[in-house]
């Protein structure tokens, strides 16, 4: 094989691999069940560090005694707080003043505009969350609380809190003071438990596709420390997971939603495991007094600019990937493109066409490299015939060939492997665009996060992925062929490989991808005529 189809078979294998890794495996992984852990298998811990300031304790083991109740307890009848804010709606029971309900009021649960609000805590569980871990062996979640209000409503940029006393069955009083704002998705928790470390406990946020797009099914661990981002199926908390140290918080993420739990100041350890079946985060803090502990919490949207605002680097639970650096301002160009539309179908469609005026260079250079070596391979198959039999003396011969017409075998492929970053990047601003939740574009597309489908007959005909599929064909047409016949027939497939990849991806990630290929067939063909 030649030094130029090598190249070639180099840059397409770098963009498959690339394209699945970051289109298909990080983002749609279906999650598989979370198996159930031995009774007598403790919760792994990692060993003490001693910088930590978080005091870890283990955590109960599945059908261990818990003497003051375990982490599932029905909330039952007992009395409910409701608390009303711009952006939320939360219910709290008294039996162990825990999470029973958590509506986002600018989110539906579906694209239906009667769809009721998004809920991120799901009330028919028995484990909810802001549930306490009190010391090694016991949690709080079948306390009786008492209330000191029924109700707290805030508007704009009021604040007012919530008191839970309660009394352990050892008669030592326990208190969970919670404080809300008005226009904020951040809340916090205040805690008084002396003689005992605190740990407070996050479970998976609502189920059943409702808690973010498509594939918010793929809901993860996620924790931050180091100034790194971690995450982790929900599959793999049934086994031995290490604590995470110095941690700035932790918590449970899907596609568009998240539930994070922090200290109020400095960092803590996150706990990881599963415990009586459930999935669970545990976040360590240390003390603020005696037996004090205050933690801050987000239940809310991955929205970039909400998140920048809230502090703790809330921010980094949007994933970018590896070409963030490139992801972040296209997201920030498409927020701006909507001011003007008010259409983010539309907005898509501007925003690939400006990624595609700057790109021009590269595809032309990228073009006119392919259209030279087109040219040439009568020649090379001539010398492929004429010194089959001495493969050295061929790439001699090759190499002399390019050097003679002033062709670099190169210069095809590089400039498609740079484009790849800026490809990747404006790919990875539209999976995270919260935006794109139940935004309609035009005609039967009413979601551009989830797949296209026109219902003809009772069937789901995926229109705009079949439109892609072709104008790849006809790019590919377009596209001045190289190499032997079994190369070429190849690349005719890739089509059809995209096609099926495509196939149940959000609409705006299809659109962006027919748009793009229409703009490059309009460049191909303009170039074809001025040569």
């Amino acid at each position: 094989m030649d030094q130029q189809r090598v190249w070639i078979a180099v840059g397409l294998s770098l963009l498959l691999l690339v394209l699945y890794q970051e289109l298909v495996v990080r983002r749609y992984q279906v999650p598989q069940s979370v198996p159930t852990p031995p009774a007598s298998a403790p919760v792994p811990q990692a060993p003490e560090d001693a910088k930590t300031r978080a005091e870890a304790t283990p955590m109960p083991t599945a059908g261990s005694a818990v003497p003051e109740g375990s982490l599932k307890v029905p909330a039952g009848e007992a009395p409910t707080v409701l608390v009303e804010t711009d952006v939320f709606r939360a219910t709290l029971t008294t039996t162990g003043a825990r999470l029973i309900g958590f509506e986002l009021k600018r989110y539906r649960r579906s694209v239906h505009r009667d769809s009721p609000p998004l809920n991120l805590v799901d009330g028919q569980r028995t484990a909810f969350p802001l549930t306490l871990q009190l010391g090694a062996d016991a949690t709080d979640a079948a306390i009786a609380y008492t209330a000191d209000r029924e109700r707290l409503v805030l508007t704009a940029d009021q604040e007012g809190e919530v008191t839970f006393q309660g009394v352990r069955a050892d008669g030592s009083a326990i208190a969970k003071r919670l404080r809300f704002r008005g226009s904020s998705y951040l809340f916090e928790l205040q805690v008084d438990a002396p003689g005992q470390p605190v740990g407070l406990v996050l479970v998976p946020i609502a189920p059943e596709g409702a808690a973010g797009g498509q594939y918010s099914g793929q809901e993860r661990v996620v924790t931050l420390a180091g100034g790194k981002l971690k995450e982790r199926d929900l599959s793999e908390l049934a086994d031995a997971v290490p604590p995470v140290d110095q941690a700035m918080w932790g918590g449970f993420a899907a596609q568009y939603f998240a539930a994070l739990a922090m200290p109020r100041e400095g960092t803590a350890r996150v706990v990881m495991g599963t415990l009586e079946d459930t999935p669970v985060v545990r976040v360590d803090a240390a003390a603020e007094g005696r037996g004090r502990y205050a933690f801050e919490l987000f239940f809310g949207p991955k929205e970039r600019r909400t998140l920048l605002g809230l502090g703790h680097d809330l921010a980094r639970v949007v994933d970018y990937g590896w070409f963030w650096f490139i992801a972040i301002p296209l997201l920030v160009l498409l927020e701006l493109l909507h001011r003007v539309t008010g259409n983010y179908g539309l907005d898509i469609i501007v925003l690939t066409t400006l990624v595609k005026v700057v790109t021009i260079p590269l595809t032309q250079t990228s073009f006119k490299s392919m259209k030279a070596m087109q040219q040439l391979q009568p020649e090379m198959l001539q010398l492929r015939e004429r010194f089959k039999d001495d493969q050295a003396e061929l790439q001699k011969r090759i190499m002399e060939l390019y050097k003679r017409h002033k062709v670099n075998p190169l210069s095809g492929c590089l400039p498609m492997v740079l484009q790849i970053p800026i490809f990747v990047g404006l790919y990875n601003a539209l999976i995270h665009a919260i935006e794109l939740r139940h935004a309609p574009f035009m005609l039967w597309i009413d979601d551009l996060s989830a797949p296209d489908r026109l219902m003809i007959g009772g069937i789901g005909i995926p229109v705009l992925t079949l439109l892609m599929g072709a104008s790849m064909l006809a790019q590919q047409w377009l596209t001045p062929q190289q190499g032997d016949p079994t190369q070429q027939k190849i690349m005719m497939i890739m089509p059809v490989i995209f096609t099926f990849m495509f196939i149940n991806f959000p609409a705006g990630l299809v659109l962006y991808w027919l748009v793009n290929n229409l703009l490059t067939i309009a460049q191909q063909y303009w170039m074809l005529r001025a040569t």
